[in-house]
């Protein structure tokens, strides 16, 4: 009977010592997992998931293949003071929460709104910028107002797992919402695919201006923050938070605003500066 007693313990420790070793392990995976800045260390570069299609934000020259403007500014500095490289990985926005959490992109580089259910699934930097809401329409468009567009069957163009289209059923019940590929609102626009495009203000920049059949509502939504996305409990957003206060604090930050957005950034200096 103690024999069978001792070899049952044995077991029971051995079981219990492949467990907490297993334990160990998936424990050190984990955190491996979230620490993008080891990772990225090891690797020699950063994947950076991005949306590329928003004129002087971050968008692609025709022929090029590298996207550029004021978002691909901001990561290559940061890569920079890394000593590593960018790749860069196109997401659709559906997609991009799933990416930075599963590791298959170190962060989000994107004008994405810092919402509280967003939070609750990743970590956010510090806001990049401040923004609004905006509504564009074909420059012959019946519609002169944001109270226009709730009239009964307005197509309002939104791109996949955009935050509008919650806040366009929200606040137009009797619209219909159109998904539409990344970066086709301008075409959908003037093919009547859709009557109007809500996103964030920076998206209709750079189109109105080359864009002459395009014309903005004279009406802002509320304001929002941006801030790029990191794996849930990943610490390498405090670095990227560093980064940035230096960036905005020696002035780089102001000239590649000027660059970008073709007026003087004027920080908030009540608080945190944006």
């Amino acid at each position: 009977m103690k024999k069978v007693l001792a070899t049952i313990m044995a077991l029971a420790l051995m079981v219990a010592c492949l467990a907490g070793c297993a334990g160990g392990n998936t424990a050190t995976t984990a955190t491996e997992a979230v620490n993008s800045y080891d990772r990225i260390q090891k690797n020699g570069y950063m994947t950076v998931g991005i949306d590329p299609t928003i004129e002087n934000i971050i968008f692609t020259e025709a022929g090029e293949t590298e996207p550029t403007g004021f978002i691909p500014d901001i990561v290559r500095g940061f890569a920079e003071q890394l000593g590593v490289e960018v790749r860069w990985e196109i997401l659709e926005w559906s997609a991009m929460l799933t990416a930075v959490n599963t590791g298959k992109v170190d962060f989000i580089a994107a004008n994405m709104n810092m919402r509280l259910d967003r939070e609750a699934a990743i970590d956010f930097s510090d806001p990049w910028l401040v923004d609004s809401a905006m509504w564009c329409v074909a420059k012959d468009s019946k519609y002169q107002t944001v109270e226009d567009l709730q009239e009964p069957g307005t197509k309002f163009g939104i791109a996949s797992g955009s935050v509008y289209e919650a806040l366009i059923a929200e606040q137009f019940p009797n619209a219909q919402i159109v998904v539409l590929p990344l970066g086709t609102w301008q075409e959908s626009l003037a093919s009547g695919v859709i009557d109007v495009s809500m996103d964030d203000s920076i998206v209709f920049a750079g189109p109105m201006t080359e864009n002459e059949n395009l014309r903005l509502l004279a009406d802002r939504g509320e304001s929002y923050l941006y801030g790029f996305a990191f794996a849930s409990g990943d610490k390498t957003v405090e670095v990227f938070n560093l980064y940035l206060t230096k960036l905005k604090a020696f002035g780089t930050y102001a000239q590649l605003f000027k660059t970008w957005m073709g007026f003087d950034w004027a920080p908030i200096t009540a608080g945190v500066a944006y």
